[in-house]
């Protein structure tokens, strides 16, 4: 008889992270389970990953998903069986749009997730919860994140007034990879 794989669960600032696979260095991906609160609460950081590339599959709820594709931003709302492909680089942050969000996150391997002595891929470049960041590696990127702080805190307070948040050009998010499996 087999021996159960041990769960690894991650509380963060905006919710939680169940680590199913990607916690032993030879893992070749990781698969993850998000969990984000509704709102601020809820709002992961506007980052980008120098190695890792994912995907969001939404099983239970609404998510609100930040992006920047070719220098424009996108915002989706990802309700269940959606699915959003987030390449290599790309500007992103997600956030619960319902207070039952549960989000697979497939991915590239996380070292992290493995090693919490290894540093995160995460560039941070803004924070809800006012965590460190780095500096925007140019002026067009300085003002796009300028540009998500703007949106994200629209969504917040539509959020706070019981609306979903408005989609901002959503077919972008498209070009990326994005579907529903139920469709």
């Amino acid at each position: 008889m087999s021996q159960p794989i041990p769960l690894q669960r991650d509380s963060w600032h905006w919710g939680t992270e169940s680590i199913f696979w990607g916690f032993d260095p030879s893992h070749q991906y990781t698969l993850k389970l998000l969990q984000p609160k509704k709102g601020r609460d809820g709002c992961l950081s506007l980052q980008y990953h120098h190695e890792k590339s994912e995907s969001w599959v939404v099983l239970e709820g609404v998510a609100w998903a930040f992006m920047i594709v070719d220098g424009q931003v996108c915002t989706r709302l990802l309700k269940k069986g959606d699915v959003q492909n987030l390449p290599t680089g790309i500007i992103h942050r997600l956030m619960g749009a319902s207070d039952d969000v549960k989000i697979l996150e497939p991915s590239t391997p996380d070292r992290h997730a493995s090693d919490k002595s290894q540093p995160k891929d995460v560039v941070r470049l803004h924070c809800v919860f006012g965590r460190e960041c780095a500096a925007a590696r140019d002026s067009a990127e300085e003002a796009l994140v300028e540009r998500a702080i703007v949106v994200t805190e629209e969504a917040i307070l539509q959020l706070e007034r019981g609306e979903l948040p408005q989609e901002i050009a959503p077919d972008l998010g498209g070009s990326l990879g994005a579907w529903n499996v139920y469709a």
